[in-house]
């Protein structure tokens, strides 16, 4: 066999694929080799007889053939980055807050407000809530209801809207809260007062504030379509063309981009000023690359940069797999932080934009991970802390995390 002509092509010929590919295709080999009771690693063999380097080979060329296929280049972008990810082992209770600040969470019980140091308070039976920008009040509803109440859970204010109040959302100036009452927009002062209505037929998606802490404000009409509106003269300022399926809507990065968050899609819209009236306007700017056969969770932009988190869950043969990924600017790749199986629920920046609270609810935790550097941290046994003694009670969800200093 040694002068055979096709042995001696076999062994001579160069794979063409990249070296990272080859280098994972000879780690296969070696681990099957091993796996087998041979004591050698494939590396270490001098002349390989013709089956198995012809299996290797085989191995090493399928390998290629996923990599460099138009699903394969997605998976290329994110395997990388799960090699080293692992979940910390969850702490028993939830003594303190990593990072500081105070969250919002809501239960079946309704809202709790959540200390720093892990102490909490049940605000009463409110359905939805919002804090506003320095955490002094959380807008709060109830039916046709939209109160302010104080952290420690007296009432500072309430009105009546003319249908079932959702969506609170308090704008960053301080002075503005804007709601959907059934299917209209509509927004008061933040004492209470001048309770007035903005437009109507909206899409059942919360509405967004500029984070400039101007009177702008981005919704969705149920016609789909993306407007921004001065809330305090009501005028309509600029619309364009929404993508499919939207849920959500996050106005962040200085004010210059608007996330479009979807079942199936991550939609970037830049928002700038035009050149001839002083009028916001709006462009497309890109869609976010995702995995084939990936439904989005939830996805939020950082607080003052141009950087999304998203929980992406993929269904398998093998089982259902959740990560969550940051997508930073244009030309940067995904990076995914961490891999688990189940589900994951919503993800939440702190204040400071250095840190995310990830829900994990099958596995009854908080997961707090850092941005850049720091150790990831998982709280246990969520669940029993805002649903005492109900052990039928759905999972918490986080509705902020407040506030930046």
């Amino acid at each position: 066999m040694r002068n055979d002509p096709l042995d001696r092509a076999l062994r001579e010929a160069s794979i063409p694929v990249p070296a990272e590919a080859e280098r994972r295709g000879l780690a296969v080999v070696e681990a099957a080799y091993a796996e087998r009771g041979h004591g050698e690693p494939a590396s270490a063999i001098r002349r390989p007889s013709l089956p198995r380097l012809a299996i290797a080979l085989g191995l090493v060329t399928l390998l290629a053939a996923v990599l460099l296929s138009p699903a394969g280049a997605a998976v290329r972008d994110w395997v990388a980055e799960v090699a080293d990810s692992s979940t910390p082992r969850p702490e028993p209770s939830l003594a303190e807050i990593p990072g500081g600040g105070r969250l919002l969470v809501q239960s079946d019980a309704g809202p709790w407000v959540v200390k720093a140091d892990g102490s909490r308070r049940l605000l009463g039976d409110y359905e939805e809530t919002t804090w506003s920008p320095r955490g002094l009040y959380v807008a709060a509803t109830e039916n046709r209801s939209l109160s302010a109440v104080e952290p420690g859970g007296t009432p500072h204010w309430s009105i009546t809207a003319p249908g079932r109040v959702s969506d609170p959302r308090w704008s960053p100036s301080r002075y503005r809260i804007a709601y959907r009452s059934g299917a209209s927009l509509r927004v008061v002062a933040a004492d209470g007062s001048g309770d007035k209505f903005l437009d109507d037929d909206l899409a059942p998606v919360a509405p967004a504030w500029s984070p400039l802490g101007t009177a702008e404000v981005a919704y969705l009409d149920a016609s789909g379509f993306l407007w921004i509106t001065d809330s305090d003269s009501g005028e309509h300022l600029v619309s364009a063309p929404a993508g499919t399926d939207i849920r959500q809507l996050e106005w962040g990065a200085h004010g210059s981009a608007i996330l479009e968050i979807g079942r199936e899609a991550l939609r970037l819209l830049e928002v700038q000023p035009l050149k001839i009236a002083a009028r916001p306007g709006i462009e497309f700017l890109r869609d976010l690359p995702l995995p084939p056969e990936t439904t989005v969770v939830d996805a939020a932009l950082a607080p003052q940069r141009q950087v999304v988190a998203a929980v992406l869950t993929t269904w398998r043969k093998s089982g259902t797999r959740s990560s969550i990924v940051l997508f930073g600017p244009r030309r940067t790749k995904p990076r995914r932080l961490l891999s688990v199986p189940g589900s994951l629920g919503e993800v939440v920046w702190s204040p400071d934009g250095k840190r995310l609270l990830v829900a994990w609810p099958g596995a009854d935790q908080w997961l707090f991970l850092p941005v850049g550097r720091g150790e990831p941290r998982a709280i246990g046994h969520i669940a029993g802390v805002f649903a005492p003694g109900d052990r039928h009670a759905s999972f918490p969800r986080v509705e902020g995390w407040c506030c930046r200093r």
